[in-house]
């Protein structure tokens, strides 16, 4: 049976979203939503530890923390959904070969692209990867 919170949460959720259902699988006190995004990275919602995480591809973010308001969280959390699907928000990942270094959000490419010297430095040896929700 759900917590109250992920009762909550899910249900202010899916009141937004709701093309989401499908997903949705329940487990003993949380939820959590899976599913591919157009462009094939993995996209998942979950209420595990009293909070709603979001990810997409190697990114993830947290709405809400330790017994926030459900409601609160909820509607942070499908603004940030909302705006990765609509394309007002894309992944900026960074890899060192093959191996993951890190991952933000951003609203445009240039934003992705290092700014000072030393941003060109630290990410000399790395290579920078968009991902969006649509390709």
């Amino acid at each position: 049976m759900l917590s109250s919170y992920s009762t909550q949460s899910l249900d202010f959720l899916l009141e937004i979203l709701p093309d989401l259902q499908p997903f949705v699988t329940e487990q003993e006190y949380w939820f959590e939503i899976k599913m591919v995004s157009p462009s094939g990275w993995d996209f998942w919602v979950s209420s595990a530890n009293t909070e709603i995480t979001v990810g997409f591809a190697e990114y993830h973010t947290h709405f809400g923390w330790h017994e926030g308001d459900p409601t609160d969280d909820a509607t942070d959390a499908a603004g940030f959904i909302r705006s990765l699907r609509t394309g007002q928000l894309m992944l900026s990942v960074w890899y060192r070969g093959e191996e993951y270094v890190g991952s933000r959000p951003i609203e445009s490419i240039q934003e992705a692209q290092p700014k000072t010297w030393f941003q060109r430095w630290w990410r000399r040896k790395q290579r920078l990867q968009i991902k969006k929700w649509i390709e």
